[in-house]
């Protein structure tokens, strides 16, 4: 074998392997501090400091939290984050080969992941801390949690929270408040934890149901081993927070062993969703061709506003100002300067309708501003505009009788891209044969933005009069 076949064959080794490891499981990695572990979980509009952890790498070297990969391939739910759990992280990887996968660390619990359980026999926490300052007035971020407790020990229920300290725009304060919930619960609790959050006890069990709605049972299967070891996990879920833009938080993502080390637990947190993103708004036209202008008495521009992310609770978006060389109920119909959002909806429209008023006005405007804060040292303001365009009917004139002999033309106006006449003839203007009785004339236009409009009249021709000869001009 040649130096270069030689070379060409472990590189397909290596790839091969790197194959498995990548795209055959969920892909762990380890050896990162508080510090790594959190840029990787950072998203947009926060500034983050005085980053610590505990329990990272237990004493006997054990990695309880890592980074990890491939969750899409593997239909996680999350495609790559921060791990932080009660044993090892490497362990999590799978396939799902054991009931109860345990790295036993000797480590201590957290106070109060204590406090939170009521008892304090608890070991093995591993805790991700730091402040932060958000930019707009929610804070958001996705997680999953997973267990081998699932589906036998649902009794000892490992614990982990996310513990929220600062100021409450509501008032006073969060005090360690705790944001890991259920959106909705059918038990009492919203609390995210195995012993609230399952589908009863055993393999592939089949209730009693605790929020089984939000629960994936991830048992082992003999001859198809599931993608990663933990027996159940939860739903990706969504921690979110009213926050009082550019003021200071203290946020703890701990978990920890309830009770005794034996089965291993973990947390999934998504990479870049740990944010503070602002709302949209967009304006779209139903104009014909996707001009950006609402017609008057013709078409509407439908003003999309999004939120960043659900919350669980009825919000208001509220504009700073509403204005432009449109007048508000006058040149469109009245709108208000907020929208309600029910809890759990992401996106409202408001019509906004231009009123047609038979005047040549030009091009008209509305400007909408709403206050974003784009760093805590400066405000943007957003200015969305919606442009609004004079609708002009096609007129031809009125009734007219003339006597016969006499040719008549009914000019539609330049105005228009298209012109169809009664008879089936294009064009601007339309001439009469001045042949008796006449009719109806009528012509239907569309103009440069796809509105149509049309006219009638009666066209009334009078015979001559016996014994006076006809002219044809």
């Amino acid at each position: 074998m040649t130096f270069f076949s030689r070379k060409l064959l472990i590189l397909c080794l290596l790839l091969i392997s790197f194959g498995k490891v990548g795209w055959g499981q969920l892909h762990i990695t380890t050896e990162h501090n508080a510090e790594e572990l959190l840029q990787m979980l950072l998203g947009t509009g926060v500034e983050v400091s005085n980053v610590t952890g505990t329990g990272i790498q237990a004493s006997n070297g054990v990695w309880q939290a890592g980074k990890f990969y491939n969750g899409n391939y593997m239909q996680l739910g999350i495609d790559s984050g921060v791990l932080l759990t009660t044993g090892s992280a490497l362990l999590a990887a799978g396939p799902n080969s054991s009931t109860g996968i345990a790295s036993q660390n000797g480590g201590p619990g957290d106070d109060d992941l204590n406090a939170l359980l009521g008892t304090t026999n608890n070991k093995d926490a591993c805790v991700l801390e730091f402040d932060f300052v958000p930019f707009y007035d929610t804070l958001r971020f996705r997680y999953i949690l997973g267990s081998d407790e699932y589906n036998e020990y649902l009794g000892y229920s490992d614990v982990f929270a996310f513990f929220v300290t600062g100021p409450n725009p509501s008032g006073g304060q969060y005090l360690k408040d705790n944001i890991a919930l259920l959106p909705t619960t059918t038990t009492g609790s919203s609390v995210v934890q195995i012993g609230n959050l399952n589908n009863g006890a055993g393999c592939h069990a089949n209730g009693p149901c605790k929020n089984c709605e939000y629960f994936i049972d991830n048992c082992d299967v003999p001859g198809s081993p599931r993608s990663i070891e933990y027996d159940g996990y939860s739903v990706v879920l969504t921690a979110v927070l009213i926050v009082v833009p550019c003021q200071q938080y203290h946020i703890k993502l701990a978990i920890e062993d309830k009770g005794d080390e034996n089965v291993d637990s973990g947390v999934f947190l998504e990479a870049g969703s740990f944010s503070s993103p602002g709302v949209a708004i967009i304006p779209n036209y139903t104009t014909p061709g996707g001009d950006p202008y609402a017609v008057e008495g013709c078409t509407q521009a439908n003003l999309d506003i999004t939120l960043p992310f659900a919350l669980f609770d009825t919000s208001w978006v509220v504009f700073d100002s509403i204005t432009g060389s449109a007048t508000n109920g006058v040149d469109y119909n009245f709108i208000n300067d907020s929208v309600m959002f029910l809890p759990n909806q992401i996106t409202t429209t408001i019509p906004i309708v231009p009123v047609y008023d038979a005047q040549t006005e030009g091009d008209e405007n509305i400007y909408i501003y709403l206050s974003n804060q784009v760093g805590c040292a400066s405000v943007n303001v957003q200015r969305t505009e919606i442009k609004l365009h004079d609708f002009i009917p096609v007129e031809i004139g009125s009734d007219t009788a003339v006597c016969q002999g006499t040719q008549v033309t009914f000019d539609a106006g330049g105005a228009y891209k298209t012109f169809t006449w009664h008879d089936g003839t294009n064009g601007q203007t339309w001439t009469s044969s001045a042949l008796p009785p006449g009719g109806q004339v009528s012509v239907v236009v569309e103009d440069s933005w796809g509105c149509t409009s049309s006219d009638t009249l009666q066209l009334t021709i009078h015979p001559k009069p016996s014994g006076i000869p006809i002219r044809h001009d």
